[in-house]
């Protein structure tokens, strides 16, 4: 397997300290030259190893950078030899034109575009040059916490959900995508074909978007929700309003979707959230592409919202 991941984020890191060992090749792409140099200096530590990864089954893990503007990014040229699968683990505002244009040209008719994201509406950029059908959405609730540019914490263990986006031709290559799930599993990490994604993206922009906001406002672990009355009717209040916009747009959430919830806080009860990572290090978050969406459907939809509006100005006054 060949497989390229965009971003070096919390995931980016995690998933190729991960699947270094499984791969073939593995080119992990950084937004920063600062970065890439440093990983290619030091390699991927995961805390709880002890030596520090740098190696694929076929030699050593390549690092490599864009950068934050126009011209960098589509002075790319394409791969010498394809990638199976390029990973976009990149935040969803960092989703851009450019950065689609960037990744099309390390494409090539066989190569599958992974996009793993919160929120919902980035499959449209995505889309618009994915004529070979080649588009995959992934949900994941695996938890984990950058610790430096080079070092990632795996601070708890979840399910990903693989599948076509609603766009794309329902036929796959079965026998590929088997082997995708397969080299994942051996990695570490529980993945699953689904072909109800547009479910499991509603679930998990609900699911962000009750634990994120309270975690940032509040400067708490996702476990520590739990531990009081007041924030357990917060969550429940911003699952209720999220159902609702959910209903109105005729998406049928599975039943247990709250209880999911709290089962994700419990999994992940000593993780920060990418949110509460965010504010804690002065970046601006996703509010705008989580409660933001929600927000945006219920005002075309004539619904209100009082509990998201109020967590999303927090958040934003946070930033």
């Amino acid at each position: 397997m060949r497989m390229m991941i965009v971003g070096a984020g919390s995931l980016g890191l995690l998933f190729a300290a991960k699947l270094s060992a499984f791969c073939e090749k593995l080119t992990v792409i950084t937004r920063t030259k600062e970065q890439a140099d440093l990983l290619a200096q030091d390699g991927i530590m995961l805390r709880g190893t002890t030596e520090r990864i740098r190696t694929t089954r076929g030699g050593f893990i390549e690092f490599s950078h864009y950068q934050d503007d126009k011209d960098s990014l589509t002075r790319a040229t394409g791969p010498v030899q394809p990638y199976d699968y390029i990973f976009l683990m990149v935040k969803q505002p960092a989703i851009t034109k450019e950065l689609a244009q960037y990744i099309d040209s390390r494409r090539s008719e066989i190569t599958y575009l992974v996009s793993f994201q919160n929120g919902i509406g980035h499959e449209d950029v995505l889309s618009e040059d994915d004529r070979e059908n080649k588009l995959l959405l992934a949900v994941t609730t695996e938890g984990a916490r950058r610790e430096s540019q080079t070092e990632v914490s795996h601070t708890g263990h979840g399910i990903t959900y693989l599948g076509a986006s609603k766009r794309t031709d329902p036929v796959h290559k079965k026998t590929t995508h088997f082997l995708l799930v397969n080299l994942m599993e051996e990695a570490g990490f529980r993945t699953k074909m689904s072909k109800n994604m547009e479910v499991r993206i509603w679930s998990k922009l609900i699911i962000n978007a009750v634990i994120n906001p309270l975690t940032a406002i509040l400067r708490v672990k996702n476990g520590e929700l739990l531990e009081s009355t007041w924030t357990k009717e917060l969550m429940l209040d911003l699952y209720r309003e999220a159902c609702f916009v959910a209903e109105a747009k005729e998406i049928k959430l599975p039943d247990e979707l709250w209880q999911n919830i709290v089962s994700v806080c419990k999994a992940t009860s000593r993780n920060h959230s990418s949110m509460l990572q965010d504010i804690e290090q002065s970046r601006t978050t996703e509010i705008d592409r989580i409660n933001g969406s929600l927000l945006q459907m219920a005002e075309e939809l004539n619904l209100d919202l009082p509990a998201h509006r109020t967590v999303y100005r927090l958040v934003k006054a946070l930033e």
